[in-house]
């Protein structure tokens, strides 16, 4: 019986992991690389994990799979709600082989969370609000995690809570224990368990690029020799641990199971340039600003909350932080949330507005926004024409060159049932971090570089890249092969092909031929079949409180601005 093995390594990037391969510092992938086939993996617009691994757990766009981001707009208000495993409007990879007979295990994947019942076990990942939730199928096996690992189980590493508190050394240890936690669970579940297909994903590789980039980079603004001495090697000791555990677990799964090391993007410098595109929006003429004095007291009290965050953050465990938290009264989050995206806009005067933590562009539109004062049809598309002729004119102040690879009309980007849910205009930058909230910024300059005081102000030091790593080795592919071309939405038909399984005709993505081997191919030809496609999710929301856990941890990362 053919099993495959997908071992996600989040945010890991060939920036980082090729020198390392031609120096002879990751003997396990160097030995996949050579004997099997490798490439770049482009990420999804915008590459960011929820949607991302979604994409490759589905072989859907986001237009069929909903999870267009860790959260989507609430068309009752200016505001927005967090979404998670409930809400994916397709089958997982895992669901489908379940109902097929077929063994899985599925540890840690982003975006499994409630966990859903599976022929076998799922620990889910990063969207979990903490571990009193329960976040295991088969719920018993949350009791075993702590012995399976030798020590307690980590869902998300507190490595974004100590740098924020300026304890880069407790941000370092964690990201090792979260590679030691995962792996030993891996291993464990995978002796005990019977498999077809088994998939986790460790995000210790993320979380070293967010947070000691600065340090391993001598590019970076913010690099000093002083940094780089104390802390210079922990992006790559991190890839060094991984690929030692990645070596030990192969060697108890043996030469059987296909391998695949994916990631779903890639990871580079932050770089020191800021987008306000509601202060570009309110300079074209398309976005107003209240007046002094309407909205004040609001904007005063969402301004002193994120102050007490901040304060809190710094200064309170984090088991603490939780007894803060019940101190704000969940009316009272609700009601200040717009004022957290969308700072002292008036709604009465705006034909567009973006959240700013990320390129998305809204229209006010009449009959979906609460306020909307843009008409459907002719007017809006006048609007989107001309934002894009505009948006697309912005240049980079460091190099004179255009800032934005492309303005995207969503339904260029997605197909599917839920475009309507997104943004209607998507900026896709060189580097996706470059949009970010007006904050207390007070200046007119809507793009600008940041001061070095600014930059080191951020929450990390390193952001995605659109282009993740690939590699595949074993049974059915290819020796020694370089490919190009590979998306996210091509991993679960391929991992359907490897396995022996049809391809659902709802899957956008395809297989990649490219790597398989041709024997393979001619004894078993690419099979698709109808049907496959869920009615929609169940939508099960988070309780306040989840839904509190889940923000911080957004807002840690710097996700949430």
């Amino acid at each position: 019986m053919r099993r495959v093995l997908v071992v996600g390594l989040d945010g890991a990037t060939w920036e980082v992991a090729q020198p390392m391969l031609e120096r002879g510092d990751l003997p396990t992938l160097r030995r996949l690389v050579e004997a099997g086939a490798s490439g770049p993996l482009r990420s999804v617009v915008h590459p960011y994990t929820a949607q991302a691994w979604t994409t490759m757990a589905t072989g859907c766009n986001q237009g069929q799979h909903r999870i267009f981001d860790f959260w989507e707009r609430d068309f009752s208000r200016y505001g927005f709600r967090l979404l998670n495993a409930s809400h994916r409007a397709v089958p997982s990879l895992w669901g489908l082989l379940s109902a097929r007979g077929r063994r899985v295990v599925v540890v840690n994947v982003p975006m499994t969370y409630p966990p859903e019942p599976v022929a076998g076990v799922l620990v889910s990942g990063r969207d979990t609000p903490g571990l009193s939730a329960a976040y295991t199928h088969p719920p018993d096996l949350k009791a075993d995690l702590a012995d399976l690992a030798g020590e307690p189980y980590v869902i998300v590493p507190d490595d974004w809570l100590y740098t924020r508190r300026g304890q880069p050394d407790r941000a370092r240890d964690e990201l090792f224990r979260e590679l030691r936690v995962r792996f030993r669970v891996v291993r464990e579940l995978l002796r005990r368990e019977a498999w077809d297909l088994a998939w986790f994903v460790t995000s210790a590789t993320d979380g070293a690029a967010h947070f000691f980039w600065k340090y391993h980079d001598p590019t970076h603004p913010l690099f000093t020799q002083e940094g780089a001495a104390a802390h210079g090697d922990v992006v790559r000791e991190v890839y060094r641990r991984a690929d030692a555990e990645l070596g030990r677990l192969l060697e108890e799964v043996g030469d059987e199971a296909t391998v695949l090391v994916v990631s779903d993007h890639g990871e580079g410098p932050q770089t020191p340039l800021a987008v306000h595109l509601n202060l570009w929006l309110a300079q074209e003429g398309y976005l107003a600003f209240a007046r002094e004095g309407r909205g004040g007291v609001r904007r005063a009290m969402a301004r002193a909350l994120q102050v007490a965050k901040r304060l809190a953050y710094d200064r309170l465990s984090f088991q603490n932080l939780t007894l803060v938290r019940r101190l704000f009264p969940d009316w009272l989050r609700r009601e200040l949330g717009q004022e957290t995206f969308f700072a002292g806009i008036d709604w009465a005067r705006t034909r567009a507005f973006s959240e700013e933590v990320r390129g998305n562009i809204w229209i006010n539109l009449k009959g979906r926004d609460p306020a909307g004062i843009v008409e459907p049809g002719a007017e809006y598309e006048a609007l989107r024409d001309a934002l894009i002729a505009g948006l697309s004119a912005l240049r980079n102040p460091l190099t004179g060159g255009p800032l934005v690879r492309r303005v995207w009309r969503r339904e260029e980007l997605y197909s599917g049932p839920y475009v309507e849910r997104f943004p209607d205009l998507v900026v896709e930058a060189e580097v996706p971090d470059v949009f970010r909230p007006r904050g207390d910024y007070r200046g007119e300059e809507a793009v600008r570089v940041l001061s070095r005081e600014e930059l080191a102000a951020l929450k990390t030091s390193g952001t995605h890249r659109m282009e993740g790593i690939l590699v595949a080795c074993g049974p059915g592919v290819r020796t020694g092969v370089q490919i190009q071309g590979a998306t996210l939405q091509d991993l679960a038909p391929t991992i359907l092909y490897l396995l022996g399984e049809p391809v659902p005709a709802h899957m956008d993505g395809r297989v990649l031929t490219e790597l398989l081997d041709p024997s393979w191919l001619a004894a078993s030809p690419v099979r698709r079949e109808a049907g496959g496609a869920d009615e929609g999710g169940s939508g099960q929301d988070y309780t306040e409180e989840e839904t509190r856990q889940i923000e911080e941890r957004l807002a840690g990362l710097g996700y949430l601005g």
